[in-house]
């Protein structure tokens, strides 16, 4: 009886994982992987993500579209404390759906945000296992949910976080493209390419190997069905224009104000160094990043972890592709290592399953290679040995990086290090995944942000309001380039009006300490109401330390 209720089971669950074209034991290792994600994403999300000046003023934007009933024309300003160019608005505009549900409640946002990160797990685990095969898939599956830099940037409001989500959506699409000979995919890479693009601006580095790929698919296209590829080709660009259209008709509009400020755009940093230099160290820290987020965890004592990572990174990629290569120019029936299911059975299935990883492996890495030799030659800020607030820089690349070690993994698998023991290609993929997982585990970021996140905002803020008797007080930050949000959008969700110092009964001073050239909760308080409202008596009320590096003091007009 047992065994008849086994088999019938069985047979239930390879009837419903066959359709989908995937083994219920692939099922079964790929669901407790996705499970994963899913927790260090989700798993106390509220105080998950930092809540400061950025997260204030994102949030505040999204919501000021709800309230204004109106589509951003502009995302976020690169920098809300330099030049005033823009990313896109796309980011706004897949989050004002669920901050006017929520009411403005930035936790619904940084839901959704997470949500997004999440999509990145299934997205690079098939495009891995279409091209490498199960063990390719699974190892990129792994990587992408336990990689920091994921984590990270699904879990706080920013503008480049749907970055990678992005470039995992475009680099599906034009695999599957190029594979499945399929034309409609290209509207997905076009789809893909738009977000990421938008998200970042130097996520526009992807428009090159999404070209060059379809350049390649025109080319050995037959001549009969050409016509079709260009047609669906022109949809993905005219749906890629459409994105951007906002942007592009402003900067028609504007004299190119956008484009003259991006090109004006320069940082107080040293030189730029020589272009070896810079493609060196330049990799070094995109092909780390994904796995250690250095340089911006232990930058000097996790600089051996994070070279040693990068290094293994580029050697195992030249190693996969030179091999692969290797062994089409012997034929294509000669590799019988499978990258898909039950290739090694079938001489002509293991060919085409050759051809297909090669395929994958040219794309992957030449892409890598294009988009590190263009941004780490183009941006110096990415080729500078120092710990920078810019590694969005080249989030664009990450996807990427995990592909080509999910890759390399899987070609670890398939092989042989000691001759006649296939069991040492799997023992060396298993030690070398299971290294990378811990590398990256190591580097998680905290369960709870140091700062409490959004929870503790919201504290502090209830505080402010038990100390104010107006509802039009003036917030200010010193140093005074650093913008009140943190605390100036909780105000104004529960609706106060923020006024000018000069004309407001009461002032509330938010001060950095890291960032003050004066002392915060003394002298730089009252050098500064000392040089803005001389002939003003404002008594303190109350000062407190809402998080870590942050002092808020509320002055009162006196009698």
């Amino acid at each position: 009886m047992k065994t008849a209720l086994a088999s019938f089971f069985r047979s239930i669950l390879r009837r419903s994982f066959g359709r989908l074209g995937v083994p219920a034991r692939e099922w079964a290792a790929l669901i407790p992987i996705l499970l994963l994600a899913a927790a260090d994403r989700f798993v106390n999300l509220p105080a998950r993500g930092i809540w400061d000046t950025d997260q204030g003023f994102e949030a505040g934007a999204i919501w000021n579209a709800v309230v204004a009933r109106q589509l951003p024309t502009f995302g976020s300003p690169a920098f809300t404390t330099g030049p005033t160019f823009h990313h896109g608005a796309l980011f706004y505009d897949l989050m004002i759906p669920v901050s006017w549900i929520s009411n403005g409640n930035p936790t619904a946002v940084v839901a959704a945000i997470a949500l997004f990160g999440f999509v990145v797990v299934p997205l690079v685990w098939w495009t891995a296992r279409s091209m490498g095969g199960t063990a390719a898939g699974l190892a990129t599956a792994i990587l992408a949910a336990v990689s920091p830099s994921l984590i990270d940037y699904s879990t706080f409001i920013w503008n480049p976080v749907i970055a990678e989500t992005g470039v995992a959506l475009a680099c599906l699409g034009a695999w599957q493209a190029w594979s499945t000979r399929g034309p409609r995919w290209w509207v997905v890479a076009a789809a893909g390419t738009a977000v990421a693009s938008q998200a970042h601006l130097t996520g526009l580095v992807l428009v090159f190997p999404m070209a060059i790929l379809f350049l390649l698919t025109l080319r050995r296209t037959p001549s009969i069905e050409r016509r079709r590829l260009m047609a669906w080709g022109l949809a993905g660009v005219a749906l890629f224009l459409l994105a951007w259209m906002p942007w592009i008709v402003s900067e028609l509009t504007h004299n190119f104000a956008e484009t003259r400020a991006i090109l004006a755009f320069n940082q107080d940093d040293p030189p730029a160094a020589d272009p070896l230099s810079r493609f060196v160290f330049g990799s070094i820290r995109i092909l780390a990043w994904p796995m250690t987020h250095w340089p911006r965890d232990d930058f000097g004592p996790g600089f051996p972890t994070a070279l040693g990572v990068a290094v293994a990174t580029a050697l195992g990629l030249v190693w996969r592709v030179t091999g692969t290569l290797a062994a089409a120019r012997s034929g294509p029936g000669t590799d019988t290592s499978a990258a898909g299911s039950g290739a090694d059975a079938d001489p002509t299935r293991a060919g085409r399953a050759t051809r297909r990883e090669r395929d994958g492996l040219r794309f992957v890495g030449g892409s890598l290679l294009l988009i590190v030799a263009v941004l780490a030659l183009g941006i110096k800020e990415i080729s500078q040995f120092s710990n920078l607030n810019q590694e969005q820089y080249h989030c664009v690349a990450d996807v990427f990086v995990l592909l080509a070690t999910g890759l390399v993994v899987a070609g670890l698998w398939r092989s042989a290090p000691l001759r006649g023991r296939p069991w040492s290609g799997r023992a060396l993929a298993s030690l070398a995944l299971v290294v990378l997982v811990i590398v990256g585990v190591a580097h998680w970021p905290p369960i709870t942000s140091p700062d409490g996140g959004w929870p503790a905002a919201q504290v502090a803020t209830s505080r402010l309001e038990r100390d104010l008797t107006s509802r039009d007080p003036s917030l200010v930050t010193l140093p005074t380039f650093m913008p009140p949000d943190a605390y100036g959008y909780p105000l104004r969700l529960d609706g106060y009006r923020l006024s000018a110092p000069d004309g407001a009964t009461e002032v509330v001073i938010l001060c950095y300490p890291e960032w003050a050239e004066a002392e915060c909760g003394g002298a730089a308080e009252k050098d500064w109401l000392a040089a803005t409202l001389p002939n003003r008596k404002l008594a303190l009320v109350d000062r407190f330390e809402p998080a870590p590096q942050r002092i808020l003091s509320v002055y009162r007009q006196e009698p």
